[in-house]
């Protein structure tokens, strides 16, 4: 009886098993769990060319050996005002410099991680402020990589930079019971920041009491900028006087910014200030 069943207990535990299968092909043995060999579905079905699923002729995937990928915009050193659409476009072109259909090309930069668009020609208004290198890459149909850099490209906002000039002040006051009017210029300095929402800066003149006394003058402004408008404080120190705000607006417009203030230090004096600067460049200065 021993003998009689022990065939079918054989059989009956090799049943209740994994299925470990083994795969042959030219590089040899491969194993696998719930693996099949089964040689006539392993092969591909007749008349089915993989090179035809890519949509691509043997031809046509060789047109691409040797090519190369190029950014035509942005240029090195381009200036991209901040928020505002802008064309990207990279190509993929032969030695002999023919242009290849090719789509699948990827773009990052080194200063904003978070952008990583795709595409051979887009507009895009969502890269951050910086300087940035900028890279397209693409791995082409022949399994090559290649890849382009261009660098220096500076994105800000159009009005941002840094702004010089001058502030003019004038006094009217009385001093020893003689009327006085006086005035000075100094130089002024103003930042507009890298998203064009904040403008602060700083001057400083001598005022010349018609030879009875001299007083420094230091300015301070910050200026919240809406479009065209800016709206803020200047604040004037002069050293018999004290220091105060006074409420200043005034304009911006293709890199020329001018405001205005009026006021008086309680009943001794009547001041006011004008502001006009021209941005020098756009790099921003620290203050």
């Amino acid at each position: 009886m021993t003998r009689t069943l022990f065939p079918f207990l054989l059989t009956a535990s090799m049943g209740c098993g994994p299925d470990y299968g083994v795969a042959i092909d030219e590089g040899g043995l491969t194993e696998g769990v719930g693996s099949e060999t089964n040689d006539e579905e392993s092969d591909p079905p007749e008349n089915e060319d993989p090179e035809e699923e890519e949509g691509l002729s043997e031809e046509e995937i060789a047109s691409f050996e040797g090519a190369m990928i190029h950014i035509v915009h942005p240029a090195s050193g381009d200036f991209l005002a901040y928020g505002e659409a802008h064309e990207f476009e990279a190509v993929i072109q032969t030695p002999e410099g023919e242009l290849l259909d090719f789509e699948e090309i990827d773009w990052i930069s080194d200063t904003d991680n978070a952008w990583m668009p795709s595409g051979g020609l887009f507009d895009d208004d969502t890269i951050d402020v910086g300087s940035h290198n900028i890279s397209a890459s693409a791995v082409l149909p022949d399994g090559s990589r290649v890849a382009h850099t261009v660098g220096g490209v500076l994105v800000q906002h159009e009005d941002a930079g840094t702004y010089v000039g001058d502030m003019i002040i004038s006094l009217d006051m009385e001093y020893g019971g003689t009327p006085i009017g006086t005035s000075c210029i100094g130089s002024a300095l103003l930042v507009v920041d890298a998203y064009g929402e904040l403008a602060e800066g700083s001057s400083a003149c001598t005022l010349d009491l018609l030879g009875y006394l001299t007083l420094e003058v230091n300015h301070s402004f910050e200026y919240a900028l809406d479009e065209t408008s800016l709206e803020g404080d200047a604040f004037v120190e002069i050293p018999i006087f004290g220091g105060l705000p006074f409420a200043s607006e005034g304009s911006i417009d293709g890199g020329e910014i001018a405001t205005s203030w009026a006021g008086g230090f309680a009943d001794y004096a009547d001041i006011a200030g004008t502001l006009e600067v021209s941005r020098l460049t756009r790099e921003i200065t620290e203050l």
